[in-house]
């Protein structure tokens, strides 16, 4: 069954709200692994920048991956190509909201972080840093993570509906092997 255009809209729309709430789901995590960190160790600048990109890039992508496995599974036949059609579009959608909150970590992940880091390496540890992003400095970073959202979302889909037609193939291979001859 193909998919109508309207479809293809809809799947964006809920794949944009995935990655934003996907985000925000990890900024929560983010959260509480900075103030565990700072209860053994003074965390400076740079650690937490590193801390906040490494939680943010795993935590997101483990979560899309997770709901594209499920649906895949779920629908029971890889489709990459709409899965990249609405995942793209949902990165467009995604990315005027990030745009809109300066790509703060609740609707744009650890895109600020890893362009801090990129921009200023170790000097964000300085006492004389007084380094500013603009928005034309993180939006790059922004769609290179959503790059990488798409390519994990692609590829969960796919083992998604690989695993359950093979657990369809080991029930019907069952089944078989049970009847009476």
């Amino acid at each position: 069954m193909k998919k109508r255009p309207i479809d293809t809209l809809l799947g964006s729309l809920v794949y944009a709200l995935y990655m934003m709430l996907s985000c925000l789901v990890i900024m929560f995590v983010e959260i509480l692994a900075i103030k565990i960190a700072n209860l053994f160790v003074v965390v400076d600048n740079f650690s937490t920048s590193v801390i906040r990109a490494v939680i943010y890039t795993l935590g997101v992508n483990a979560l899309l991956a997770i709901i594209a496995f499920h649906e895949g599974y779920k629908a029971a036949r890889p489709a990459p190509i709409a899965t990249a059609i609405s995942a793209t579009v949902a990165t467009l959608i995604h990315s005027l909201f990030a745009l809109l909150f300066s790509f703060e970590a609740f609707c744009a992940g650890g895109v600020r972080s890893i362009a801090i880091l990129v921009k200023f390496g170790k000097t964000i540890n300085s006492p004389l840093f007084a380094g500013t992003l603009d928005r034309f400095d993180i939006i790059p970073f922004f769609f290179i993570n959503s790059a990488i959202y798409v390519a994990v979302m692609i590829i969960a889909n796919k083992l998604g509906a690989s695993h359950r037609l093979k657990v369809r193939d080991e029930m019907n291979i069952g089944a078989h092997r049970d009847m009476p001859e």
